[in-house]
């Protein structure tokens, strides 16, 4: 089973920052992940180097882009729990969120025999300075 994080990134910092990694004990495994052409055919792959956060801006995480995969999920989720996410960023850290789970936003077809999960939430971060 699988799911996938969707939310707004704001950086209030004044330092460009990089969406690294990203932890849940809710699956085996979490990826950044976001959506390519390839021909014909759109496939979601693995960002390994990330997504960066210019400073004072935002990342949108979202549907058909860039957003958290959860990949060998623990147990399934249900609309209403939410899901605990370690997002690690290179320069602000660990921030750690609560993310809420939202079966009611699945559109009719997505990820066709997978049970892929819609969550929304926003996650801000930045010097304290």
């Amino acid at each position: 089973m699988a799911g996938a994080a969707f939310m707004v990134i704001r950086n209030t910092g004044s330092t460009d920052d990089r969406l690294v990694s990203a932890a849940s004990d809710a699956s085996a495994r979490v990826e950044l992940h976001t959506h390519v052409q390839d021909g014909d055919v759109m496939r979601m792959v693995h960002v390994e180097e990330g997504f960066e956060i210019p400073a004072g801006g935002e990342v949108l995480l979202q549907r058909g882009g860039r957003h958290v995969m959860f990949m060998g999920l623990a147990d399934p989720m249900e609309t209403g729990e939410t899901v605990t996410v370690t997002l690690t960023f290179a320069e602000a850290g660990d921030v750690t969120i609560e993310v809420p789970v939202d079966l009611d936003r699945m559109p009719e077809g997505m990820m066709d025999g997978m049970d892929h999960g819609d969550h929304g939430d926003h996650a801000d971060h930045g010097d304290e300075g």
